[in-house]
This record gives structure tokens, C-alpha cells and sequence, in this order.
């Protein structure tokens, strides 16, 4: 009877450079994010709509709605961390 290794692979795998400059690899995370979320408040109006129209359960529509909240929470504490940083180089001396 063979037993199987219920441990990882830990071996050390290579790492590729990446193609992209990171300020690009921001920007581009940064739209991803922003699409996502605009995508989620869609969705959270689309539930609503049909929550009105009743099509949907409500507990679906306050999910979607909760949903949306989170990510504009997200969203809004990523940007107060982002001018907090800027601000602070910006107070630098140099």
C-alpha cells in the first residue's frame, strides 16, 4: 500500500521577468477592478429592477446590492490609501 504525499510541492519553480512595466501592470489592474465593479453595480440595479417587477427573491437582490456596496468599499479605501501615499511624497524634501 502506497501512502501519498499530502505535503506541496515545494521545490523552487523560475520566475520570468515581467514583459510590462509595472506602472502599466497597475493601470491595467486598476481598469480591471473598476470594470468589475462597475459590472457589479449593474448587476445590483438589473436585481433590483426585478425585485420591483417580481421576478427575483429578495435575499438575491440584497446579495447583488451588498455585492456592489463591498466593492465600491474596496474601491474607495484603495484610493484613500493611494492620495495618502501621494500626499506623504508629495510632503517629502528633497
Amino acid at each position: 500500500m502506497r501512502i501519498s504525499n499530502p505535503l506541496p510541492d515545494i521545490r523552487p519553480r523560475s520566475v520570468t521577468a515581467p514583459t510590462a512595466s509595472p506602472v502599466q501592470n497597475f493601470q491595467t489592474m486598476l481598469q480591471q477592478h473598476l470594470t468589475e465593479v462597475n459590472q457589479l453595480q449593474n448587476q445590483a440595479d438589473t436585481a433590483a429592477e426585478q425585485l420591483a417587477l417580481g421576478q427575483i427573491e429578495f435575499h438575491d437582490a440584497v446579495i447583488a446590492a451588498e455585492k456592489a456596496a463591498l466593492a465600491i468599499q474596496l474601491t474607495m479605501a484603495v484610493r484613500n490609501k493611494v492620495m495618502d501615499a501621494y500626499q506623504e511624497i508629495m510632503r517629502m524634501q528633497v
